[in-house]
């Protein structure tokens, strides 16, 4: 008997991968964080590129209304739709403001390269960021340490979390002096799913703004799970994946307030970042074209204008922030009761806390191997082991107790169901309570 609801089962139909079999079983896919399965719609629409207008030069919002031929007409008409649905759904002023990337990764790196920053200048963010939005920063710390020529200067600095990973406003308030020219924050965490509250990243934009500084946004697991406006927040630049939100791999977007996008220096350049060229000399486009380099993923630009349609109106933000709590609250009444010293879980208690992410940790890699390995080979559970990016606060929290690179995530989307999460439980509760029966070589 199932008890998932029947829209979330008529929603799981669409998705290909979930009717595929192994052993006679389907999948059960709970690495949602670290990318989403992709409805067919998404599917077709990639295909549609390829098969009726694969061509270039169409993929790009700037330059004539007439383009060369049939097929580039017809790719800038699905180009245009893609950019301009991928800035409206965050509450972007104008499509000009949105640059296709291929992650949030990229999309932070051009931020990180492309702001003109001063020896004296620092750059503050939490001490649980991901590497996507730790190692640009640290990059530019050691362009400014070049520059000054001092090897110790400090340019990166971080606030500390509360003892339960949650977000502590004061903290954050706290380290922005005259100094911070950017904070660079993790919207939610890819590591236990906690969300910075919006109340608290106005407070935060309205203070970074008082000593002339910008605020950075890796919403990489925001956007794809809860409507996010970049007007209401008062962020400067925002970044998200469109793979985390049934969208094509190799899809990203940058949006920036377009003011600040024409002062960013490109980061990538050539190709189609230009307006002209000479001997001596170069004249880059405006944006988004100037940080827009070379032949583009066009069919990726088509499939992020399905998938954004798909998770926006087929889907809606409501009903996935329900069923993620849903999973959630369901995974954590089961696994909760079972933590001991051997294992735990990370983050806060409340799920509604946590989004759609439940982290287990253990000293023991071997029982994280056992619960990964038995699931695979039981039910086709697909989960996430390791460190996740989040190295550094990691080591920083768990080196200690022996726990920071023994880490099994479970993360669900909107089209998982109760049933597979009782389904990982059950391997779960049978791993920790017997641990000796299961284990695995380290």
């Amino acid at each position: 008997m199932t008890t998932a609801t029947p829209d979330i089962l008529e929603l799981r139909k669409a998705f290909p991968a979930l009717q595929r079999l192994r052993r006679g079983k389907p999948p059960i896919y709970l690495n949602n964080t670290c990318m989403t399965l992709r409805p067919q719609v998404v599917i077709d629409a990639l295909r549609r590129y390829y098969e009726e207008f694969p061509t270039c030069g169409g993929g790009r919002s700037e330059g004539a209304k007439k383009l060369d031929n049939w097929f580039q007409d017809e790719l800038r008409e699905h180009e245009v739709y893609a950019r301009e649905a991928a800035g409206r759904h965050i509450g972007a002023g104008s499509a000009d403001e949105v640059v296709w990337t291929r992650n949030t990764s990229e999309a932070l790196n051009i931020v990180a390269h492309g702001l003109k920053l001063e020896v004296g200048d620092e750059i503050l963010g939490s001490e649980r960021e991901h590497n996507s939005n730790l190692v640009p920063w640290l990059e530019a710390e050691r362009r400014l340490r070049a520059r000054a020529g001092d090897p110790e200067l400090v340019v990166r600095r971080f606030f500390e979390l509360d003892d339960d990973g949650g977000f502590d406003l004061a903290r954050a308030l706290a380290a922005i002096t005259p100094q911070t020219k950017v904070l660079a924050l993790g919207h939610a965490s890819n590591l236990d799913g906690t969300v910075i509250p919006a109340a608290d990243i106005r407070a935060l934009s309205a203070r970074i703004h008082e000593v002339g500084g910008v605020l950075v946004l890796d919403a990489a697991q925001s956007v794809p799970h809860r409507k996010v406006d970049v007007r209401d927040l008062g962020v400067d630049f925002l970044a998200y994946s469109i793979h985390k939100m049934c969208g094509p791999s190799g899809m990203g977007v940058l949006w920036g307030r377009y003011e600040l996008l024409e002062q960013l220096d490109p980061f990538i350049v050539g190709g189609d970042t230009i307006a002209d060229t000479w001997q001596d000399r170069v004249e880059y486009k405006s944006p988004p074209g100037r940080f827009e380099a070379g032949l583009q993923d066009y069919a990726g630009m088509v499939g992020a204008g399905a998938a954004i349609d798909y998770i926006t109106d087929t889907v809606g933000y409501d009903l996935i922030r329900a069923q993620e709590l849903a999973l959630n609250t369901r995974l954590t009444e089961r696994l909760a009761p079972l933590q001991c010293d051997h294992f735990w879980l990370l983050g806060p208690e409340d799920p509604s806390r946590r989004g759609g992410v439940i982290t287990m940790t253990s000293p023991s890699g071997a029982l994280i191997n056992a619960i990964e390995r038995i699931g695979d080979e039981e039910a086709n559970i697909m989960v996430r082991r390791g460190m996740f990016c989040v190295n550094a606060y990691l080591h920083r929290r768990f080196d200690r107790v022996g726990s920071s690179k023994n880490n099994l995530r479970a993360s669900v989307y909107f089209y998982n169901t109760l049933e597979e999460c009782d389904a990982f439980a059950d391997i779960v509760e049978r791993v920790v309570t017997n641990p000796l029966d299961h284990f695995d070589d380290e």
